[in-house]
């Protein structure tokens, strides 16, 4: 039997490589930040009147950084370069030799910072970056999918982490893609920017208001929810790879059901019995079942599999996701996906295919609801939940496995009754 509780380790869960050193009240001072920066507030609008916790550090070594499993950036010495202030919490001190390699330079990002809240973008250059997943890069899609409709001749540059790149390679709406962190140059040299900082995480209209709102109104546009889903194409060489693979390697001649059982966070994710059951219900019923995830997972999926009750209708799309359009691409393939609060929803309403998703600390409208008939979701019922806590540790009603126990309320029979419903076009509310 595999250790169901202990299955995913935290750093496998958060995705972090360095543990975040605490940044001081002078610290944030030299940044031109302060407390205040750091409270919470009621109102979009309230944020507007604080910069976002954005900073402009200089590097005073050069220095390779990697953030959440991805490819290696190289920082250069004596550059500025704009990152978040967690990230720089993170990588400011060389693990290695113990030396302060960053520190703050003498602009301040609140100086060069100048918010796009829906200016005229003809001829301009508008620079939009967001440190977090590929959910949160997809609640951004729509709007600029919007901006070069309307403005043809602006320049759109993305700046994001290295892993998701690929993905955001193939959205015509984007001119150029650049790391994140980066130089100062490109904050300077564009006309407009768009960071998204605290829109989730330190504003109580999150709790309520639907992701894609909140971002489309943070940018100044307010579009309608039929212009909120964040269509993207796939690559059509890698989708024949997948095909290919899904179809011959894994022998699937029938539909399929893509499931992603963990999130970026452990607070997201249910634990291993949780899934088990859920997998052998629908396997009983009939249903082939593909489980993606990073190909770094693709052991632990293996593992996790071996308990499974109908082995022969279970496949491991890990060991074959080389990048994120893999799964991308399988998801296009599937019948529908059912995951947990995590990338794998909005990549499904992104190509077209439903999405049911597994909600806990957070509730499944604040994700899901813009996506319309492409998405249902069930919310767990516990007394605790929804508890809105964004962080990367486990929950603290967890008791010895770290899972969030709010996911153990949810009817798992009738969950899959709702996911075979919706299959079938079956009209119910969500739970």
């Amino acid at each position: 039997m595999c250790a169901m509780g202990n299955f995913w380790n935290q750093d496998e869960l958060a995705g972090v490589g360095r543990p975040r050193k605490m940044v001081t009240p002078m610290q944030l001072r030299d940044f031109g930040l302060s407390i205040g920066n750091l409270k919470h507030v009621e109102k979009l609008e309230e944020l507007r009147s604080d910069p976002p916790n954005m900073v402009v550090a200089e590097c005073r070594k050069t220095m390779k950084i990697r953030q959440n499993f991805s490819d290696e950036q190289t920082l250069k010495k004596g550059v500025n370069y704009v990152m978040s202030l967690g990230v720089y919490q993170q990588i400011q001190v060389d693990p290695i030799l113990g030396m302060q390699v960053l520190k703050p330079a003498s602009i301040k990002f609140k100086s060069a910072y100048r918010p796009y809240i829906g200016q005229d973008l003809s001829d301009k250059t508008l620079i939009v970056f967001r440190t977090g997943g590929i959910g949160d890069l997809l609640f951004i899609k729509p709007n600029l999918q919007y901006l070069k409709e309307k403005y043809p001749t602006c320049y759109i540059q993305f700046s994001c982490a290295p892993q998701y790149q690929s993905m955001i390679s193939t959205w015509e709406c984007v001119d150029q893609i650049v790391d994140l962190p980066f130089p100062l140059s490109y904050l300077i040299h564009a006309d407009y920017h768009s960071v998204f900082e605290g829109v989730i995480e330190r504003c109580k209209e999150a709790e309520n208001e639907n992701s894609y709102r909140l971002f489309s109104r943070w940018m100044g546009l307010s579009l309608p929810d039929d212009l909120l889903i964040p269509k993207q194409e796939i690559n059509e060489d890698i989708f024949q790879i997948v095909k290919d693979v899904v179809e011959n390697k894994m022998s699937i001649k029938d539909k399929f059901l893509a499931l992603q059982i963990r999130a970026s966070s452990p607070i997201r994710t249910p634990n291993l019995v949780f899934w088990k059951q859920m997998i052998d219900e629908l396997t009983d019923r009939g249903h082939n079942i593909v489980i993606t995830d990073s190909k770094r997972t693709e052991d632990k999926v293996e593992k996790f599999m071996v308990d499974l009750k109908n082995k022969d209708k279970v496949f491991n799309f890990a060991k074959y996701s080389e990048t994120i359009d893999y799964t991308i691409c399988l998801t296009k393939l599937a019948s529908m996906v059912v995951a947990t609060d995590s990338a794998l929803n909005h990549i499904a309403a992104s190509v077209g295919t439903k999405c049911y998703g597994i909600y806990g600390p957070f509730p499944g409208h604040i994700r899901l609801e813009t996506y319309g008939k492409l998405s249902r979701w069930v919310d767990a019922q516990r007394h605790c939940a929804p508890c809105y806590l964004h962080t990367y540790k486990p929950c603290p009603q967890a008791t010895m496995d770290g899972f969030s126990p709010c996911y153990n309320t949810i009817d798992l029979k009738k969950t899959c009754d709702d996911i075979e419903d919706f299959l079938n076009d079956k009209d119910i509310p969500n739970s």
